[in-house]
């Protein structure tokens, strides 16, 4: 939880459930049933709302993170995973069987956008310093970034470039300079200048790497 209270974590099962544990003591403290087969449970940037990707039922639950109640449940794309954090009031949605980004807005708890990808998301970042939204690639090993379009209120297919086999999670440096890419298929993380979308190079690392984050 975003005051290091408590821990979240989803049962993974067809009356899925989320588990919150006592950061201190490790103790459950409640459980929280919530749609089939949940998958990432994130925050809010806020810390308003907790999020929960349903992906046997095609929607996200919106928990109060106070009362551990559920606010709403929303409908977004086939097969979510995660609802990713955005700076800007935003929630995003990676859909994998529909190929989709969901954007939901934090303070309306609706879907505001669709965003058609045309191959199958792995997960989804939001850069705020560039206004960016990008987009892993895992089976082309690419990654997709998309720009604000002030405009039509909406996020607009900027380009994709090279990361490697399974291109999944993605971290941004503090100061917007590097993004750090790991490819499960290549077992490596890609490190990539942010300003030109280009690649530096890759780093071996274990089989299959998932997640990704910088402690500073």
């Amino acid at each position: 939880s975003p005051d290091g209270k408590e821990i979240w974590t989803s049962q993974m099962v067809m009356n899925g459930k989320v588990l919150v544990y006592d950061a201190a003591t490790y103790t459950l403290k409640t459980t929280i049933n919530v749609g089939m087969e949940p998958a990432e449970v994130t925050f809010s940037a806020d810390g308003s709302k907790a999020y929960v990707a349903n992906g046997g039922d095609d929607n996200v639950s919106i928990i109060n993170p106070s009362t551990k109640a559920v606010i709403t449940t929303i409908p977004v794309g086939d097969n979510p995973v995660a609802a990713w954090i955005g700076k800007d009031g935003k929630m995003y949605v990676d859909n994998e069987d529909g190929q989709t980004v969901s954007v939901i807005s934090v303070a309306n708890d609706n879907v505001v956008q669709t965003i058609d990808l045309g191959f199958m998301p792995g997960s989804v970042a939001h850069n705020a310093l560039r206004s960016e939204l990008w987009v892993t690639d895992p089976e082309n090993g690419k990654v997709h970034y998309y720009n604000w379009n002030a405009g039509t209120n909406s996020w607009v297919h900027g380009g994709a470039f090279n990361a490697a086999n399974g291109a999944h999670a993605i971290a941004f440096t503090n100061d917007g300079d590097l993004a750090y890419v790991t490819n499960q298929g290549a077992a490596s993380v890609s490190v990539i200048r942010v300003a030109s979308h280009s690649k530096l190079k890759d780093i071996p690392v274990g089989k299959k790497p998932n997640g990704i984050l910088i402690n500073y």
